[in-house]
Parts: C-alpha cells; structure tokens; sequence
C-alpha cells in the first residue's frame, strides 16, 4: 500500500495508472485539458479538438456546475464530491461536438500552484483581496488553468501568511506544484508556520533522516516539511520515501485538504500559562469546519502525548470558540508540558472527518531561591541559589551594595551565583532581589540577608573576687544581634540574663554559703539563630562573706 500524507492512493486507483503520476499534456498545459485516451484512437482526438475549439468562449466549472464528467468510478470521486458540494473546487468547461456543455476536473492532470493556493484558501473559508500585488508575477486580473480567476485568492492566502513566494519573490502560479510545497502551504493554512519554525536543526534533520529522499525537498522548505511529519500529517511511501518533487495532481490535492482541512482547530496561543499571573491564563479555542450543511456533530480533545484524553468538548454545529484554563474534565490543573489538541466533525451521511493533530503547551512561571548562609558577617562569602519552572530565559539577582548580577544556569531549572561582600558592611537585614525573566512573563522572588559580625561572648563577674554567700553582678558582652544569654553556674544553676543596653547582658547570682575558698567557673551561652558563642569567667571565691565582716568588727 502506497500512503500519501495519511491517506491511501492505491484503493481506488485507476487501473493502468502509472504508478509515477499522471501522463498528461506538457507542463506549460497542463491542467487545462482533459487527457485522450488510447482506445477509439483518432476519433476521439477529433471530437476533443472540436471540444477544444469550442472551448474558448466557456468559463471556469464550478460548484454550481453539474457533477464532474470525467469522476465516476475515479478512487477520489467521494473526496472531491465533499468539496464540489461546498462549492470550493474549480474544474474545466468543455462544449463537445454536440453543442453540450460538460464540466470536467481532470483528476490525474498535475495541479497548477495557483490552482492548489486557490483550493486551500477556498477550504479555509477566505475571501478574495485586491490591492497591491503580493507577487510579481501574480498580477491583478491573474486567471490560472481553468480560465480560474486566481488573483484575489492567492492574495487572499498571502495576506493571511499562508503563502511565501520563493527567494527571488515570484509565485510562479503557473508551475505544477511539489509535493514539498503542497505540504508547505498546508502547514500555513493549518496554522502551524510557528510549530515549523520553532524546530531546531538538529531535530529536522532528525525527522527527516529516515527518508531515503529527503535531500530533494527544497532547502527553504525542509522545516514544513519536518513539521508535517512530526505531526503525522505526512506519512510517507512504504519504501521510505518522501517523493517531496513529484508533482501533486489535482485529485490528490483534493484528498489532501479532504483529510485534514475539513475541520480545522486552532488554540491561541499555542503555549500558555495557567499560573495567576495575568498573563496568558488561558488558551482560546476555535474549531472550523468547511461542511455547512451536513454537519450532524463535532468533539475536540485535548490529549496526552500517548493519546490519553484529558479534556473534552463536545456539540452539534461548527464553529465554536471557547476558552480552556489548562484543567483537566474533573477541574484539576494539569502537570506543566505538550499536549495535542484533535477535533473530529460528523457528517449526516456518517462519515467522520478528523483534523490536524496541533500541539498545545502548558507551561508555569515559578521560582524559588534561597540565600546561604543567611547570616555572615562583613566581608564574607554567599551563595544565592534559585530553581525556576517553565523557560526562563534569565535570572538575577540584585544587592543593596553591586547592584544586580546575573545567576549561571546550572541545568534543569538550577541557577547560582556567589560572591563576597564587602567588608565595611554596617550590620543589620537587607534584602536581596532574585528576578527570572520568561519570554512573555517575570517572576521575582525577595530575600533577606542578616549582616552580623561573628557570634562571640566576653563575660565579667562584679565583684571579683567574692566571699561564699555574696550576691555578684554577672555581665556579659556581645554583639548586637545576639538573642539571648545564659548562665550556668556551678552549683547547678541556670539563669537568663536581661539585655541591659544592645550588645550588654547582666543577672545576680548568690555565691552559695558553702562554697570553699577557691575558684569558681560560670559558663556564660550567647544564643543567635542556630549559632552559639561560650565563655567562662572565673570567679575567685576568698572565704566567707560573714568572716570578713567579723574581721572588720574586731579592729
């Protein structure tokens, strides 16, 4: 089975076709005739020169035209006959020998590229423009094969950035079209130029590298065509070809839109962000559909990568348009990544027609970061470490004292940067500013940095020396920030000292009445955050406080 961009050629083949295409008239001709056969020899030639004779003087065949002559029992009779009766196909009028009047689509002659841009433009539902030329050689008055007025339509298709000329910035309508191109003008008409131009070298080439022909497709359009077959538009020949310079005949062109331009569905933007920001909180949706009359019902999903359903809407007549949060059929948010959005059409005479598979990414813009250590005194080193979800493009972070200074990216989502401080810091809390910054959002994050000078403690006892039983002044010595002071005394005591004044610490503690002359240890504890400072004073204890006064009485 030969298969052509998702659908097959060979079901309803003709028999005899040649496999390679179509042997019609020459190129500078083709489309514009309907082929001889073989069989009835010279007769039927003359009553075909006689039909072409005659021809001068007929229009364009169109959807208000009879049925088309030359598709009974054609393989794309049923896909043509879907369009014909939406009244977007152009075919060919013909007055035979008899003065009758026939329409023709001459199914296996090569489209024109006019005729091709004039079928897609028709399909999206467009209308014709006039102005200034957008191509050189697509004049005003332009009439491709067919006696087609193309004119309007191919501008239609260019104001609307479906159609780019080549390099040089000709159309060339009269040219058959490639097959490259065909799917070119599909992916624009599709809306998805941006999902083309967003693939990177390295991921054409490897969506292109199992073709054994892929180096024919046209250098300026390898992304389209890596699109297209990223997206399963394009499925290629069993073979492990592409054939992307064989010409496309008019019923392939036909089948082509058939199978993926009935029913259209576009989500703006293609990447949004659900994340309460503002910004991109939703994604609207529309779906299209070229069957006006026949439509019996549509459904659009939004599925996972492995084809699970997350989200659904469903209703009987196109179009519509909605908006979705990024919530999956029970209201919950959905995990950050891509997702594939797929609309199905049903006709009346049950036929079901699917749209193109289109990606639809949700992501969010969150950072988080931290400052270590989050005490330091003057002159010492810190480190600012963030972790950010969603592309960011750049993070930063900005100090009261250098000013802003960018974070490196680590990797998934990992950015750091380290530096020191200055060392005539003043002590005190200041705040550090950590910002990222997205390609159409910024989050930013306020951290608080405590400069202090090392934790330490100096500690006195008043008087020193003492007598056993006498009551002592203990005082101790910090820095600023320290949050609390402790005393351990030797007979088991454990005391809280009393801020004083910032950085001075006192309590009284009572020598007790049995102590023997000697030295004592009081163990003083400075308490900032998890940080501790210890100093012992020794207190000389030089006999009892009551012999003194004794020794004072008796002289």
């Amino acid at each position: 089975m030969v298969e052509l961009w998702g659908f097959t050629e060979d079901r309803h083949r003709i028999p005899g076709a040649d496999p390679k295409g179509p042997q019609g008239p020459p190129e500078s001709s083709a489309g514009t005739e309907p082929a001889t056969t073989r069989k009835g020899g010279r007769r039927h030639a003359a009553v075909l020169a006689v039909a072409l004779l005659l021809a001068a003087s007929a229009g364009p065949a169109g959807a208000t035209d009879p049925w088309y002559a030359d598709l009974g029992g054609h393989w794309a009779e049923d896909e043509v006959r879907v369009l014909w009766e939406e009244g977007v196909t152009d075919g060919y009028r013909f007055v035979d020998a008899t003065g009758t009047e026939r329409s023709y689509f001459l199914p296996d002659q090569f489209i024109q590229r006019a005729q091709f841009a004039v079928l897609v433009v028709k399909v999206l539902g467009l209308a014709p423009v006039g102005g200034a030329p957008f191509f050189p050689d697509v004049p005003p008055g332009y009439r491709a094969g067919g006696d087609l007025d193309a004119f309007g339509w191919i501008q239609a298709g260019a104001a609307a950035g479906i159609f780019h000329g080549d390099p040089d910035g000709r159309f060339r309508p009269d040219d058959v079209t490639r097959r490259d191109e065909a799917v070119a003008m599909l992916i624009g008409a599709l809306d998805l130029q941006w999902y083309a131009d967003s693939l990177s070298p390295e991921r054409i080439a490897a969506l292109l590298a199992p073709y054994v022909d892929a180096g024919e497709i046209r250098p300026d359009l390898r992304d389209e065509m890596a699109a297209a077959i990223d997206l399963a538009i394009v499925v290629g020949y069993g073979d492990g070809h592409l054939r992307p310079a064989r010409p496309l005949t008019r019923a392939e062109a036909a089948t082509l839109l058939y199978k993926s331009a009935l029913i259209r569905v576009h989500a703006d933007p293609p990447t949004f962000s659900p994340d309460g920001d503002g910004l991109d909180e939703t994604a609207r949706f529309r779906a299209e559909a070229l069957l006006n009359r026949n439509q019996a019902g549509w459904h659009v999903q939004v599925l996972r990568p492995d084809g699970t359903s997350v989200r659904e809407w469903s209703g009987e007549r196109l179009p519509q348009a909605w908006d979705w949060d990024g919530r999956d059929q029970q209201g919950v948010p959905l995990p950050a990544g891509t997702y594939l959005v797929r609309g199905t059409l049903l006709s009346r005479q049950g036929a079901v027609f699917r749209s193109a598979t289109k990606p639809l990414t949700v992501i969010y813009h969150r950072l988080e970061a931290g400052v270590s250590p989050p005490v330091v005194p003057p002159g010492g080193a810190i480190r600012v470490r963030a972790l950010t979800e969603g592309p960011a493009l750049s993070v930063t972070v900005t100090d009261p004292w250098e000013g802003t200074r960018p974070l490196e990216g680590r990797g998934d989502g990992v950015w750091e940067a380290s530096w020191s401080l200055p060392g005539d810091i003043v002590e005190g809390a200041y705040t550090l500013h950590v910002r990222a910054l997205y390609p159409r959002a910024e989050r930013s994050v306020q951290l608080t940095l405590q400069v202090t000078d090392p934790l330490w403690i100096r500690g006195e006892a008043i008087p020193n020396p003492a007598s056993a039983g006498q009551r002592v002044t203990v005082v101790a010595i910090t820095p600023q920030a320290a949050e609390g002071i402790t005393l351990q005394a030797p007979d088991g005591t454990r005391a809280t000292l009393v801020a004083i004044e910032p950085g001075r610490w006192e309590t009284e503690w009572t020598v007790p009445d049995d102590t023997a002359p000697g030295v004592l240890q009081l163990e003083l504890t400075a308490r900032r955050g998890e940080d501790r400072a210890t100093t012992v004073v020794p207190l000389l204890v030089d006999g009892h406080v009551l012999d003194q006064v004794r020794f004072h009485l008796s002289h």
